[in-house]
C-alpha cells in the first residue's frame, strides 16, 4: 500500500470510530458479552463457569459480529459513488484495487477495536481461570468479522444504491448465519442418509459462520465436535482452516477490485 492508500485506511478507521452506529454497537456487544460472562461466573467457578460462558459467547458472537461487519462495510464503495466522491478519490495516485483493500484495512481495524472492547469487557467479569479460555475466542471471532466485512465490501461493489446494499446485507446475514445450516439439515433429513456426511461437513465448514462455530466447538468440546452432532466426518487441519479463512477474507475484496475496474466511476 502506498502513502495515499495508508492515508485512506487511516481515514476510514477515524471515520468509523466517530460513527454513532459503531459506538452504539460496541457498547451493546460489550454489555451483552459482560452479562453472559457475569451469568456464567455466578453459575459456577472454574471449568463449570467456562462451560457455560464460552459456548454462550460463541453463540452471541456468531450472530452479532457478522451483522456488525456487514453493516460496517455495506456502504464502502456504493456510498462513495452516491456522494459522487469516488471519482475524486480515484483521481489520486491510488489504484482501484488499493482503494478496496485500504477500505478493508481501515474498516477492519474499526471492527477489531469493537470486538476487542466487547470481549475485553467480558473477560473483566470472569475469574482468572476462565480468562485464558475466553481469550481463545478473540482470534477466531476477529477472523469471522473480517470474513463478513469482506463480503460486505463485495456487496457494496455490486449494489447500485446504498438502500439496495443495505437490503442485500440483511438477506446475506439471514442466509449465511441462520438458514444455511437449517438447509443442510433439511438435505440430510430429506435424503435419508444418501447424501455423504463428508459433503455436508465440508459445506458447513465452507461457510465462515459454520467454520467459526465448529472451530470453537472443537476448542470447548474437543476433536469429537462433529461426532457429537451425529456427523461421522473429520475436521480439517489447522492449515486447511487457515486457507479457508484467507479465501473468505482476501477473495471478496479481489473480486470487488475487479468489479470496480469494469464499472463506471460516475453514474
Amino acid at each position: 500500500m502506498n502513502r495515499v492508500a495508508r492515508a485512506l485506511a487511516l481515514h476510514e478507521l477515524v471515520e468509523r470510530t466517530r460513527d454513532r452506529w459503531v459506538v452504539v454497537v460496541s457498547v451493546l456487544f460489550a454489555a451483552l458479552a459482560s452479562a453472559v460472562s457475569a451469568y456464567g461466573r455466578s453459575a459456577g467457578e472454574g471449568s463449570a463457569g467456562a462451560t457455560l460462558t464460552g459456548p454462550s459467547l460463541v453463540t452471541l458472537a456468531s450472530l452479532f459480529v457478522p451483522l456488525v461487519a456487514l453493516v460496517l462495510s455495506h456502504d464502502a464503495i456504493v456510498g462513495e459513488r452516491e456522494r459522487n466522491t469516488l471519482g475524486l478519490l480515484l483521481s489520486l495516485p491510488i489504484t482501484r484495487m488499493e482503494t478496496v483493500f485500504a477500505k478493508l484495512v481501515g474498516r477492519g481495524a474499526a471492527l477489531v477495536l469493537s470486538v476487542s472492547v466487547g470481549l475485553g469487557a467480558a473477560m473483566a467479569f470472569t475469574s482468572a481461570g476462565e480468562r485464558a479460555t475466553l481469550a481463545a475466542l478473540l482470534g477466531p471471532t476477529l477472523l469471522l468479522g473480517l470474513a463478513f466485512l469482506a463480503i460486505g465490501l463485495l456487496i457494496s461493489s455490486v449494489a447500485s444504491r446504498q438502500a439496495v446494499a443495505a437490503s442485500m446485507v440483511v438477506v446475506v446475514w439471514f442466509s449465511m448465519v441462520f438458514f444455511y445450516d437449517l438447509g443442510l439439515l433439511g438435505i440430510l433429513v430429506v435424503s435419508d442418509g444418501t447424501v455423504s456426511q463428508d459433503l455436508i461437513a465440508n459445506l458447513v465448514l465452507g461457510n465462515p459462520a459454520g467454520l467459526y462455530r465448529v472451530t470453537m466447538m472443537e476448542a470447548f468440546v474437543g476433536p469429537e465436535a462433529l461426532t457429537d452432532l451425529g456427523l461421522v466426518a473429520e475436521l480439517p487441519s489447522r492449515a486447511m482452516r487457515g486457507v479457508i479463512w484467507a479465501m473468505w477474507i482476501i477473495g471478496p475484496p479481489l473480486v470487488s477490485g475487479l468489479i470496480l475496474l469494469r464499472k463506471k466511476v460516475v453514474r
